[in-house]
């Protein structure tokens, strides 16, 4: 395939950047932001949207993130805790385990193990959850076959003084994409709590400003903010610090990070969500 072909294929990609300096010198990475932003605008009118979430999903829309408190009872919380130990112990030889400086990071997935969802149902096949994601992504019947549904283990076990690339502030994609954690354990400073951008899922002139000169500058990943951009734009970080039983979702278009915690502490929840091409409706 020609290279202009494979860029105006890359462009319409849920690829991170487009890999050519020409284009993005053009605008390219600009423009599909702000395209891919359009097109989710018109997805799927708020008239589908189930009763129960709609509140949820007004707010989500306003800050890119929506926090809900007692979201299943303690004693549902607290069996589901169990169960998931249980599992992941099981199953260790399915589990991926990632290094991030001095963090373990260890993954379970219902694409490696399918049994998740229904090992663990008041939280996977509870309605609200595929009600709340589908809204939020506008893609309405999606969750099924499109979402994932994860038991994330993160241990805090190495020297703070090692980097965790996870603790930088960051924009995860150039489109909407939704990530939701139930959490079944206290998230306390010291275990690494996830910290948010309320307001930075917007966008500006000033933010696609950022977007512009970081794809000039080769960025191939996730675009890391520097405090210049958030002071620019006038925003500020969330430690999202709350309760066993919280279930928390974000638009992680968003920025965001991990927080620094303290070795010798660790976090468990149950990790739902939707990433799916911004400019096809069934990928």
């Amino acid at each position: 395939m020609p290279s202009a072909a494979k860029s105006v294929v890359r462009f319409f990609s849920g690829d991170k950047t487009v890999d050519s300096p020409v284009l993005n010198r053009l605008g390219a990475q600009v423009a599909r932001t702000v395209l891919a932003r359009m097109m989710h605008t018109m997805r799927a009118p708020r008239a589908h949207v189930a009763a129960s979430v709609r509140d949820y999903v007004t707010t989500l829309e306003r800050d890119g993130l929506v926090v809900i408190p007692n979201f299943l009872p303690d004693d549902v919380i607290d069996d589901l805790r169990v169960r998931a130990k249980k599992i992941c112990e099981q199953d260790r030889a399915r589990t991926k385990v990632y290094h991030h400086g001095p963090n373990t990071f260890n993954v379970l997935n219902s694409e490696i193990r399918p049994e998740i969802p229904d090992e663990l149902p008041e939280f996977f096949k509870d309605p609200r959850v595929p009600a709340l994601i589908e809204a939020a992504e506008r893609r309405p019947g999606r969750f099924a076959t499109h979402g994932y549904m994860n038991i994330e283990r993160l241990c805090q076990n190495g020297p703070v003084e090692m980097e965790d690339p996870e603790t930088q502030l960051h924009s995860d994609i150039f489109f909407t994409s939704h990530k939701g954690w139930l959490y079944l354990t206290d998230v306390t400073p010291e275990c690494g709590p996830f910290v948010y951008v309320k307001g930075s899922h917007r966008l500006s002139p000033k933010l696609l400003s950022y977007v512009y000169r970081e794809s000039c500058n080769g960025n191939k990943g996730s675009r890391r903010i520097t405090q210049r951009e958030l002071d620019d734009l006038h925003l500020e970080e969330m430690v999202l610090t709350c309760p066993k039983g919280t279930f928390v979702v974000g638009n992680t278009f968003g920025f965001h990070r991990r927080n620094r915690g303290t070795p010798g502490h660790e976090r468990l929840a149950l990790h739902a969500g939707m990433r799916t091409n911004p400019f096809f409706a069934r990928s």
